[in-house]
């Protein structure tokens, strides 16, 4: 689930030059410390995810492992839905219906060591939006540029064999400007979004988990309980329901691209979401997910050289699906 809140992340956040600010809902995550090479951005975990089993299911049990084979490879298709709804000073706006965009990404499993750890590393081959005669043509052509930007950017990670991220890097696309890649050094943060933990426990149909993090996105902070149940397990293959809830408390924002001298205070911000998501455990990725997220937020926005603030209130929707296709 969180694979596609990662890339919906992505999306949101390069769509962001064409959008009034609006904080993008986060996806669990846990701090790395980053280390910047040239267009190369390394990341290894600090603190490892809290995996918490609050139901261990019906009988039989067993352990719940992920063990998929080298040069096993998916080409997934993540599309993305949003519409914005902003109120500026009390006064509602007009509603933006966001372009539907389409992003495609490649996964490989290149080694499985006897631990049970994965290397795999992956890489987005292709990004757009999809034209909509109720979206401003300026609008539609300035997410497409900055959506465009994703293409090319490939990367590597290590996880154990029940989904928790290990290490991992991004290497960004040549020519990828000074915004995109600050936008890139803050998802740095964000590896473990291609992570669904699964608990140490064996569970059976019916167990439920939880996943509670405080997160630190560089463009925010947040906390984030994500709940799993397992509801059906068959030949291999996993479906999990899931449900999110973010919470973030008032604070400075500092986005990429905002004027200099414009303050952004976030005052709160509440998101709620549910989905479900079906992963076979010989696999890397899941092979169908879902997600439908709510989100709102309050802040204040500070022109330069003005006392005033601006208060703006969002809500956000998100849908969201993810499909993939095995290449062994």
């Amino acid at each position: 689930m969180k694979k596609i809140l990662f890339a919906s992340s992505v999306c949101l956040f390069l769509a962001g030059g064409g959008l009034q600010p609006v904080p993008a809902p986060a996806s669990a995550q846990m701090p790395f410390g980053v280390a910047q090479t040239n267009n190369s951005i390394q990341a290894s975990p600090a603190v490892p995810t809290q995996v918490e089993l609050l139901n261990a299911g019906s009988e039989p049990r067993e352990e719940l492992r992920f063990r998929p084979t080298v040069n096993a490879k998916q080409i997934m298709t993540i599309t993305t839905n949003m519409d914005v709804a902003n109120s500026i000073s009390g006064q509602p706006m007009p509603s933006v219906k966001i372009p539907e965009s389409v992003m495609k990404m490649e996964v490989l499993v290149n080694q499985v060591d006897a631990n049970g750890d994965i290397h795999f590393q992956f890489s987005f081959t292709d990004a757009d939006v999809v034209a909509n005669s109720t979206v401003p043509p300026e609008l539609l052509n300035a997410m497409r540029s900055a959506i465009k930007q994703v293409v090319g950017l490939r990367g590597t990670s290590v996880s154990d064999n029940r989904g928790q991220i290990k290490s991992g890097s991004f290497v960004l696309p040549e020519g990828s400007d000074p915004i995109t890649r600050q936008l890139f050094e803050q998802m740095s943060n964000s590896l473990d979004q291609f992570s669904s933990p699964l608990p140490k426990e064996a569970v059976g149909i019916g167990a439920k988990w939880r996943v509670s993090s405080s997160l630190n996105l560089g463009l925010m902070k947040l906390t984030q309980t994500t709940n799993y149940e397992l509801v059906a397990l068959q030949d291999n293959v996993a479906t999990l329901n899931v449900s999110v809830e973010q919470q973030a408390n008032s604070q400075q924002l500092t986005p990429p691209g905002v004027p200099s001298g414009m303050t952004l205070t976030l005052k709160s911000l509440n998101s709620q979401g549910h989905g479900q998501m079906v992963m076979p455990l010989d696999e890397a990725m899941p092979i169908r997910s879902t997600m439908s997220l709510r989100s709102k937020n309050e802040m204040n926005v500070r022109q330069a050289g003005s006392g005033e603030e601006t208060p703006i209130k969002t809500n956000l929707t998100m849908q969201m699906s993810l499909e993939s296709q095995s290449q062994k």
